[in-house]
């Protein structure tokens, strides 16, 4: 089961079959409910959020990039190409996901 995220005033729940909560933090409102993919992939890992953008990463290796916002959209979608059940992890503007087999990092070139 994955761990509910707070950025700024929303906090972002996700079920495992995809199926991502948007919750106004304060009120606890409900801003949206929607699924991150038209397939059914399942979600083991928790999300992580660079503060303007939350990762998503399902069983299959797709990882979703959804905003951090009160309106939801999916602005990229990047396929891992091997499994993920394991929570990403955010250092120095470089994102590691572990997969079945590799450390996968990704982040800007410097």
């Amino acid at each position: 089961m994955q761990t509910p995220i707070a950025v700024g005033d929303h906090l972002f729940a996700c079920a495992d079959i995809g199926l991502l909560t948007c919750f106004d933090a304060r009120t606890g409102e409900i801003r949206y409910s929607e699924r991150l993919a038209k397939s059914n992939e399942g979600y083991t890992a928790s999300p992580v959020s660079d503060g303007r953008h939350l990762f998503f990463a399902s069983e299959l290796g797709n990882v979703f990039v959804v905003p951090a916002a009160s309106a939801f959209s999916v602005v990229a979608t990047n396929a891992l190409q091997e499994t993920v059940l394991a929570t990403p992890a955010i250092s120095d503007g470089t994102l590691f996901f572990r997969t079945r087999g590799k450390l996968v990092a990704i982040g800007a070139s410097r």
